[in-house]
């Protein structure tokens, strides 16, 4: 039960993530989400919290790497610049539950494979579109298990996505305007970026 229940949940959460328009090139799976990491793992969580996690990682990873795209290509423009830091949090939170349960840590396949966007208002749209089908990742993750520690950090996660970033994008897009941080401020900090990127 517990094999097909994962099997469902991966599946939709590729379409979720297909669904996200970062580019049409890009394969939106989770390269994390590998047999290896539940084949090696001799601790406490199911094989669906494993997933989840992964999931989970692989969705906040994602993120990074196209929100971190974004800042690269149109340089310190919000809500990039503020949510990318708050990405890095989520990445850190859910770091912690990898730490705290034994689970290896996969590096982030993401930077250098998600595309570019032909205007800040577009990647700002497509920021609206990805942090609804966050919102509704976890959803389906909070299925995945009964721990009240894994269940809170995905509460949080979502909380952040839906009253957060997705109405900061929502500006951001009906805007259509550039907005800079100033000079010296909104930079990812190159140990932060390293740590994301990995």
């Amino acid at each position: 039960m517990k094999r097909i229940y994962s099997v469902v949940l991966v599946a939709m959460v590729a379409l979720a993530l297909a669904a996200t328009p970062v580019a049409a090139d890009e394969s939106a799976t989770c390269p994390i989400c590998s047999d290896a990491a539940t084949i090696s793992y001799a601790g406490e969580l199911t094989t669906s919290e494993i997933e989840g996690l992964l999931l989970s990682l692989n969705d906040e990873y994602h993120a990074w790497a196209v929100y971190n795209q974004v800042l690269l290509d149109f340089g310190d423009v919000r809500p990039f610049s503020r949510i990318i830091k708050s990405e890095e949090r989520h990445i850190a939170a859910l770091v912690g539950l990898f730490d705290t349960y034994g689970l290896s840590v996969p590096a982030n396949p993401w930077p250098g494979e998600v595309s570019s966007f032909a205007s800040v208002q577009e990647a700002a749209q497509a920021g609206v579109d990805a942090e609804i089908a966050n919102a509704e990742l976890y959803d389906q993750l909070f299925a995945s298990t009964d721990r009240e520690d894994i269940e809170q950090v995905y509460a949080s996660l979502q909380r952040a996505s839906l009253e957060n970033h997705l109405p900061a994008f929502q500006r951001a897009a009906s805007r259509g305007s550039v907005t800079r941080q100033a000079a010296g401020r909104g930079r990812i900090p190159p140990a932060a970026r390293a740590r994301a990127s990995q």
